[in-house]
């Protein structure tokens, strides 16, 4: 997962898409209300709607941050905007947004910070007619440098590098209107999944009636006792290794039966840590897992940025790498010693963000999308941010590539990026047992676009839909002591139900596993959309879903 990487910029954009609407009312207003000349002073704003513009001193929005005076366009426009509203915009001048500056610098030079830019760049801009992608970097990396005051809107306006700074509020208008849009639709959609997970389970309320089925609480971990080891494999062109842990259960006897495996992927720019309990629940109920990571995308690939060994937080070969990682994997350990006992043609997987497409990757052999990849990449993709990643796949040779593994009988796809880069051509072939869990509050793979859409392209009988409300992207992934960043804000980027998320995975995971690679059928009662309304509570409540189609969906956004 883009544990680090993709928090960092995510607690960004989340900061600044909860406030853009009273941000854009604001500043519509400054120049709806104020029409005039531009000033001739240095370091000014200069706020344009259609044929109007009107200039605003830095200077006043820096006093007016300091002592709430009001100055010129700003008392003007203080006219018509409610004092909730002037607090707010008072408070957002000088909110910092914490970014390591070998990061941010190092990602702003990427592929993907430089859509970013782009996307910035079409309202805030150097001229009237003027991208100002450029000069947004060097005002955020400026900013960001400035140990003092840090990168807040109002020091971001201090270091922009031209002495006037243009804001294009019609433009500004539309993407706060996009976003709206987005949101509502979210909302709509998920209520629908939720209210039809109800129905299905066969409650009239909103309320589920216990179940009379009294099933052991998977959630919890289980009897059995495991040996770990650490050991690394070739890759398949042997130009790196791959780490991982292995889990060896105990057996009751020498001569039991070989076990399934599990393997658990992490996302971009991820380590093992963040997934470690899910394996080790896993072995608790006499599961061998393998934990592993791809180096080229890995934390390590992140390092490797951080010092300028690395040009790109993912190069697009990882999307080709991380599928055939996975293969190199289980190659090395069909000979390893340590897993002489475990059947390698009997192997489950859970892959988590990134590691999401490369388990849905595994079991479709499906081809990289390219026409409709790059169709999709022209678009501006404001708030999908996961195409920011799923577009680097189109620096790799358009060509046939083997990304499928007949190993793999059953997949889990956490919070998966897929949209476009595999799309319903892939995600049709697939005929393994397959589950999709998505985060309500998922703002890296918005739910909607990457998990509930995609799921109605499944054609296998056994699908599952997972939904998990009041959750983030992170939320699956436990904080660890190697987190780079604050608790406090890897809490907010996980959304309050994090550590129920984990334990749904948890129980989903054991339970799906058992049922579709050891055929215990009496597993099966937990993978229902009853059972599930059943252990749902208000504070995390999760659904699952046997189906979906896009009429539903459609039709609940017309509503």
């Amino acid at each position: 997962m883009m544990k680090y990487l993709t928090a960092s910029i995510a607690n960004i954009s989340r900061r600044l898409i909860s406030r853009s609407a009273t941000l854009i009312f604001l500043l519509s207003a400054i120049s709806g209300v104020a029409i005039a000349q531009p000033s001739e002073a240095a370091d000014t704003v200069n706020f344009r709607f259609n044929i109007f513009e009107v200039s605003v001193s830095v200077d006043d929005l820096e006093e007016f941050s300091k002592t709430g005076e009001l100055r010129g366009a700003l008392d003007t426009a203080s006219r018509y905007i409610s004092a909730t509203d002037m607090a707010t915009f008072r408070r957002i001048l000088t909110e910092r947004a914490d970014v390591p500056i070998s990061l941010l610098s190092r990602f702003l030079y990427t592929s993907q910070g430089e859509r970013a830019l782009d996307i910035l760049g079409e309202f805030i801009k150097t001229g009237p007619n003027l991208s100002g992608n450029r000069a947004i970097r060097a005002a955020a990396v400026l900013a960001t440098a400035d140990k003092q005051n840090g990168l807040s809107l109002l020091n971001f306006l201090r270091k922009f590098p031209t002495s006037d700074i243009y804001f294009d509020i019609q433009e500004g208008l539309q993407t706060v209107g996009e976003l709206s849009d987005l949101l509502q639709n979210t909302q709509k959609v998920v209520q629908m999944v939720n209210n039809e997970a109800i129905k299905q389970a066969g409650q009239s309320g909103a309320t589920p009636t216990p179940s009379p089925i009294q099933l052991a609480d998977l959630r919890n971990k289980g009897g059995t006792q495991w040996e770990r080891y650490s050991l690394k494999a070739p890759a398949l062109d042997q130009q790196y290794e791959i780490p991982f842990y292995l889990f060896v259960p105990k057996l009751a006897t020498a001569k039991s039966a070989p076990i399934p495996a599990i393997v658990i992927y992490p996302g971009l720019i991820s380590n093992r840590e963040p997934l470690l309990y899910l394996a080790e629940h896993l072995a608790s109920y006499g599961f061998a897992v393998v934990l592993t990571v791809s180096p080229n995308s890995s934390a390590e690939q992140l390092d490797k940025l951080i010092i300028g060994a690395a040009s790109e937080i993912a190069p697009p070969k990882s999307f080709v790498e991380r599928p055939q990682d996975i293969t190199a994997v289980l190659n090395f350990l069909e000979k390893s010693p340590q897993a002489s006992n475990i059947n390698w043609q009997n192997v489950g997987m859970v892959g988590h963000s990134f590691g999401g497409y490369a388990a849905l990757a595994l079991v479709s052999d499906a081809q990289i999308q390219f026409a409709d990849l790059a169709e999709a990449c022209q678009g501006k993709y404001k708030w999908n941010a996961s195409l920011l990643l799923q577009c680097v796949a189109l620096g790799l040779p358009n060509q046939t590539y083997n990304l499928g593994d007949p190993r793999i009988k059953a997949a889990i796809a956490v919070n998966p990026v897929t949209s476009h880069v595999l799309g319903k051509p892939a995600m049709s072939k697939i005929t393994v047992p397959i589950a999709i869990v998505g985060s309500s509050g998922d703002t890296f793979a918005p739910v909607v676009s990457e998990q509930i859409v995609p799921f109605t392209w499944l054609t296998s009988p056994n699908r599952y839909l997972v939904l998990l409300n009041k959750a983030g992207h992170t939320a699956v992934t436990a904080i660890t002591s190697s987190d780079r960043l604050s608790p406090e804000v890897s809490n907010v980027l996980a959304g309050s139900s994090a550590i129920e998320s984990q334990d749904y995975l948890k129980l989903l995971s054991v339970a799906f596993f058992k049922n579709h690679l050891l055929q215990e059928a009496n597993y099966a009662e937990y993978l229902t959309t009853s059972y599930f309304a059943n252990i749902s509570t208000p504070a995390a409540q999760v659904s699952l879903l046997r189906s979906l189609s896009m009429e539903q969906i459609d039709a609940a956004i017309s509503k």
